[in-house]
């Protein structure tokens, strides 16, 4: 006799022997019991998952010579049939290679016809995402009203593909992907039947490497037994090879690290045992979003279909990578598949983005500065968890919500000669460091405060980059803070020196306040309260700057040179609004003329 596969020897004869699947045949065995069986279904998941198998058992509890009975007898003429393939009852179509519209019309024209004995004529049609537009209009009209003698079992690894109008005249069972734990007790139970010598740790090997799939870790046990003398773990390793799985944490655990050699020698590997590089960034870009989900969700294990050892792995790996960095990861990976389907050299495109995505430095793009700059702020201690807590914070009730804006790196140093733009209001927000960390609509403002992370040196050394952020935003405000500088920063807010009281006021509404608040939160990651003074008018300047010299015409004792931007202090009480012009814009008097 010759050799049966595995997996084709143990495949399941009844609704029992279905493994993992408890859900779709109980729902199925009750629906024959109570005679409220439809006319077509829908069976979708992944590859080996008993699709096939289910479609078998279904019309075998339907033709038993005992039946209809949720539990076949399988020795009867017509169980013996349906198994070994041979009913003229149960018609089984291969879509991937029956694909035209001619093919489906010739398999359909039997339907009006009576069964060739048995109670039910089954259509079982596999992997029907491939039919073409032709196939499924053909399929259409017959699906929706069938004979009373015939059943539709339509399969699917892809349901997504399946017109909507089939799938919404059909009802549908959603397979899932079988634990790792009842693999191996299969495999083991398997094994002992056949006489396999193996060590029990291989089975886990086998399992792992099937990823839930029935039929794959048959079809391994089966390459497996081939080896002669005791099968160890380290034989199932070698035969199968390193699983996606376990490289991808590999992979992902050299981007944490920044080592981009064996972010190449991982990528390699994988190349190397055959994957192609864009089914390699689909993985990637999957376990990217899985990491993302367990590190902003605590209950998200519960979303991801993966074994018990594999979700302790990603618990462990989403700890060490930041959101930001993963967001960032997403981005460059989605960017590389969508260039990969013009570029005729999909692996170099794969590793330009793992090394971007490893070393930020070479990354040109904005979202490489804000990596670089994500990377410093955890040097120096600013973390996740930091700016989260700030977030947490119950905002002020006369506060208005914050608009989300995207983070940019401070200038340090603005050019003396270029005007210094001011900044606008908006109450406190999160000192949120982490630069590509979201704020989340509608999440409550922190409460007012400056953060302890940026300090008032800070904040005069990027006042030019926050006037230059302010003028792009609105040339308007950008004049009204032109010039102006920064006098006190304390629990309180931030205090700025502008030009004259029509500035000052000006600058106090709301809506320019909170230009500047925006251009502040953009340029330093803060968003304090804003107060505004004219200048002469002011508080005295903080003791860091009381080492400056201090003209006579000070309005106040202690007060910093009431100057900005190179212009002339004017003296306390004198606001003549032609002196203001003059220093404030660098103008001249042309010609004086006095009302007639």
């Amino acid at each position: 006799m010759a050799y049966l596969s595995l997996y084709r020897k143990y495949r399941p004869q009844t609704f029992d022997e279905i493994l993992g699947q408890r859900h779709v045949s109980e729902t199925l065995a009750n629906a024959i019991i109570e005679d409220r069986v439809a006319h077509a279904y829908l069976f979708t998941g992944p590859r080996g998952t008993g699709k096939t198998s289910t479609a078998r058992i279904l019309a075998k509890a339907l033709n038993c010579e005992k039946g209809p009975t949720p539990a076949p007898c399988g020795v009867c003429d017509a169980c013996r049939a349906i198994t070994e393939g041979s009913s003229l009852d149960v018609i089984e179509m291969d879509a991937a290679s029956h694909s035209k519209v001619d093919e489906t019309r010739d398999i359909l024209a039997g339907v009006p016809l009576a069964t060739a004995g048995g109670r039910k004529k089954v259509y079982v049609i596999d992997e029907v995402h491939m039919l073409s537009p032709g196939s499924f209009n053909a399929l259409l009209k017959t699906l929706e009203e069938p004979p009373s003698h015939v059943l539709f079992i339509l399969a699917t690894t892809e349901a997504h593909k399946v017109l909507s109008t089939i799938v919404s005249r059909t009802q549908r069972f959603d397979f899932r992907r079988v634990p790792s734990a009842i693999l191996e007790e299969h495999l083991a139970d398997i094994a002992g039947r056949e006489g396999y010598d193996i060590e029990k740790e291989a089975f886990g090997v086998v399992a792992r490497h099937a990823d839930g799939g029935v039929r794959d870790a048959l079809s391994a046990l089966d390459q497996l037994a081939s080896i002669s003398g005791r099968i160890t773990a380290e034989d199932a390793e070698d035969l199968l090879g390193e699983r996606h799985d376990d490289s991808f944490i590999e992979l992902f655990d050299a981007i944490a690290a920044g080592d981009v050699g064996r972010v190449f020698v991982t990528s390699h590997s994988l190349v190397a045992q055959g994957a192609d590089p864009r089914q390699l960034a689909f993985g990637a870009l999957a376990h990217t979003r899985s990491l993302l989900l367990l590190r902003t969700s605590p209950d998200a294990g519960m979303l991801l279909e993966v074994a018990a050892d594999d979700l302790a792995a990603l618990e462990a790996q989403s700890e060490r990578i930041s959101g930001p960095a993963l967001l960032r990861m997403l981005d460059l990976l989605g960017k590389a598949i969508t260039e990969m389907r013009n570029a005729p050299n999909h692996r170099l495109l794969l590793e330009v983005a793992l090394v971007r995505a490893a070393a930020p430095e070479t990354d040109p793009s904005p979202g490489g500065l804000l990596g670089r700059i994500e990377r410093l702020e955890r040097r120096i201690g600013i973390s996740e968890q930091q700016a989260g807590e700030v977030v947490a914070q119950p905002e002020p009730a006369a506060t208005p919500p914050p608009t989300p804006v995207a983070e940019s790196a401070p200038q340090r140093v603005a050019k003396k000669s270029a005007p210094k733009p001011a900044e606008s209001p908006a109450e406190k927000q999160e000192p949120e460091p982490v630069p590509l960390q979201e704020e989340r609509p509608g999440a409550p403002a922190p409460a007012q405060g400056v953060p302890a992370e940026v300090g008032f040196a800070a904040v005069k050394d990027s006042w030019g980059a926050t006037l230059a952020e302010v003028g792009r935003r609105s040339k308007r405000i950008g004049g009204y803070l032109n010039p102006s500088r920064p006098l006190r920063m304390d629990d309180q807010g931030l205090l700025v020196e502008v030009q004259a009281t029509f500035h000052e006021s000006t600058m106090s509404e709301e809506r320019n306040r909170e230009v500047l608040a925006e251009a502040l939160h953009s340029a330093l990651g803060i968003r304090p309260a804003l107060s505004f003074v004219a200048r002469g008018s002011g508080p005295a300047e903080p003791s860091d700057t009381a080492h400056r010299p201090v003209p006579e015409t000070a309005a106040h004792a202690g007060d910093e040179p009431a100057d900005i931007e190179d212009t002339s202090p004017v003296e306390s009480g004198k606001h003549d609004p032609i002196e203001l012009v003059k220093k404030g814009l660098g103008a001249e008097v042309v010609e004086e003329r006095t009302p007639s």
